[in-house]
């Protein structure tokens, strides 16, 4: 249930607009700097309801430095039977106003399965085009390792591009489209449960409902009267322990994910998670030039 509540949170983050892939595409010029954020979700299956929750944040640090944070935990008797597991996502930032989107800094992955702690971090350097990468468990290094990024790649952690796709940086939507999003190796990963030749970073086929599509789920969901958009991600059938493959999610006239949907979960049979709370604040002014960075 823990893995499948993971993936739920991060599918609600996955952007549903890339040109081509990450590195296919940027927005011009903004007068402004991104505002602050922050959502609040539930996770239910089957008729438990709110066996878990979500937090998604985004903080502004000073100048043209942001926080992206991700916390999701189970909850009640969910929570007992996977040892109250708690996963935080966090990304440091940083915004470029001439190309309109964020850039990873510094990444970091932590799992709480009660007293265990198991830590993935990572430092994305654009100028070497280097990964230098740590893992440790309870504190106890497991691995660590600097990779090249490869030509032309530009990798998206789950927050950044969530974020990048709320301010437009990968350009407009149109039903139909179809896209793909390359985000940061799984260098944690251990070596035997490594496939030969497998690449370690994954691809998320990302598919904008075409009409029809969308028409069927809306009446299926009760969201005939609704202004949004439906996205399907196709997704590597093990990441999420499915059958399928597949993640619907369901964003409202603001571009604000709402609802998703893990379909056919091993065990568990379709997952939802659904937007509680959100708060958007307002968009603050740019640094001016020459001022403390």
């Amino acid at each position: 249930m823990a893995c499948v509540l993971g993936a739920l949170l991060c599918a609600l983050l996955l952007p549903p607009a890339l040109a081509g892939r990450a590195e296919g595409a940027a927005a011009g010029p903004r007068p402004s700097l991104p505002p602050e954020e922050s959502y609040l979700y539930d996770v239910d299956f089957l008729f438990f309801k709110n066996i878990a929750e979500g937090t998604l944040r985004l903080r502004h640090l000073g100048n043209l430095s942001y926080r992206a944070e991700l916390i999701a935990e189970t909850k009640g008797i969910i929570g007992f039977l996977t040892s109250y597991r708690k996963n935080h996502y966090a990304s440091d930032l940083e915004y470029d106003p001439a190309r309109g989107r964020f850039f990873t800094r510094n990444y970091t992955k932590t799992v709480y399965r009660g007293l265990n702690v198991s830590r993935t971090t990572m430092a994305i350097d654009r100028q070497s085009r280097a990964i230098r990468w740590t893992a440790t468990s309870n504190g106890d290094l497991r691995g660590k390792g600097t990779e090249p990024i490869p030509p032309g790649v530009v990798y998206e952690d789950l927050l950044s591009a969530f974020f990048n796709f709320r301010g437009g940086a990968f350009g407009p939507l149109s039903r139909g489209r179809h896209f793909t999003v390359i985000t940061l190796p799984a260098y944690d990963t251990p070596k035997e449960e490594r496939e030969s030749g497998e690449s370690l970073a994954r691809d998320f086929d990302i598919r904008l409902a075409d009409p029809e599509t969308e028409r069927r789920y809306r009446r299926a969901y009760d969201r005939e009267k609704e202004r949004g958009l439906l996205v399907l991600v196709k997704v590597p059938k093990e990441l999420f322990g499915q059958e399928t493959g597949e993640v619907r999610v369901w964003f409202d006239e603001s571009l604000i994910p709402v609802s998703a949907t893990v379909e056919q979960a091993i065990y568990f049979g379709d997952v939802h998670g659904t937007l509680r709370k959100a708060v958007i604040g307002r968009p603050r002014g740019l640094p001016q030039e020459g001022g403390p960075r």
